[in-house]
């Protein structure tokens, strides 16, 4: 709201004027006694400490897209596991269709809620199971996509039919997260629910076994009963602030997609420019006044005229 931002990238944008401004000064009268020695020297530097600059810039995360946009949150599990249950729970509105019926949940059913400060938009997926009901089936498929583009992920267990062993435990998950490498995965929050059906006894075993082995957080939940809501509500807010962070801290974060894609064009021409300026300084000069371009079309200014006014009043030439 203060504008950081946009002075972020307007600070960038002169910067990346003036090296340019002093490239194209080089190649035009680099035989004038006027020009200072080393003023390709000075421009490698700043263009190099651009460039990691915009590099880390790319590399938040897409903190501040999730902040903008919302977080996408998952719930997923097999069928009648009370995923639709704990959407209406934690929306408190019959936003989804509850039923004893295996399968009832064919498509995702979206709602945008806040959760501990932070915009989160809640995801409810058909049951994950094999059918041969063609619908069902398209509604796993895309339970099983959206779990792939999920930011974090809610799996939902019965509690009443996993037993209280690390194996057992784990063997559920898989079935539920998406293939691939654990650590690219989104961050996911175990939700073991009907707790209010469980033995005496028999919750605390569960969250005993989750501990044992190298499982994610989990809760003991009823939606039945509200019981262990609190705890899934800590659980997920402290999933959000790592993924988030605090907006007020450190330099601010990007906010739109078309930025993130100008700012990785901006980044690809400097990196080009490095590769040209021993061969080609033209060529160099072109990548140069490619990347800026590409910042001007995010902060709205494009103008040659500012490169001649650095070159006159960074250098003698002419007079």
């Amino acid at each position: 709201m203060e504008g950081e931002l946009g002075q972020l990238y307007q600070r960038w944008s002169e910067e990346l004027t003036k090296a340019l401004a002093h490239v194209e000064a080089f190649i035009d009268f680099s035989e004038d006694d006027n020009l200072e020695e080393g003023v390709l020297a000075r421009v490698d530097a700043a263009v190099q400490t651009l460039e990691e600059e915009v590099r880390g810039h790319l590399q938040d995360g897409r903190r501040g897209e999730r902040l903008r946009g919302g977080v996408h949150v998952v719930i997923a599990g097999p069928t009648n596991a009370g995923k639709s249950s704990l959407l209406n729970l934690l929306c408190q509105r019959p936003a989804a269709i509850v039923s004893p019926v295996a399968g009832t949940t064919r498509d995702v059913v979206e709602s945008a809620l806040n959760i501990g400060g932070y915009p989160v938009v809640l995801s409810d997926t058909a049951g994950l199971r094999e059918t041969q009901d063609a619908i069902e089936r398209e509604g796993v498929s895309r339970a099983r996509e959206r779990l792939q583009r999920a930011d974090v992920v809610l799996a939902v267990l019965a509690a009443v039919d996993v037993a209280p062993e690390p194996g057992c435990l784990a063997e559920a998950l898989r079935a539920v997260l998406p293939p691939g490498v654990p650590a690219r995965r989104a961050p996911c929050v175990l939700v073991l629910n009907k707790a209010d059906l469980l033995e005496e006894g028999r919750g605390g075993a569960l969250l005993g076994a989750c501990g044992e082995g190298a499982l994610p957080p989990a809760c003991l939940l009823s939606c039945k009963t509200g019981e262990g809501v609190d705890r899934l509500l800590s659980l997920l807010g402290t999933q959000l602030e790592q993924m988030c962070g605090d907006p007020l801290a450190g330099s601010p974060s990007l906010t739109q997609a078309r930025h993130r894609l100008h700012l990785t064009s901006c980044l690809g021409s400097l990196g080009r420019y490095h590769g040209y300026k021993s061969l080609d300084l033209v060529l160099a000069a072109e990548e140069l006044r490619l990347a800026r371009r590409h910042l001007g079309k995010i902060t709205g200014r494009v103008s040659a005229e500012e490169i001649l006014d650095i070159i006159f009043r960074d250098f003698c030439v002419g007079k």
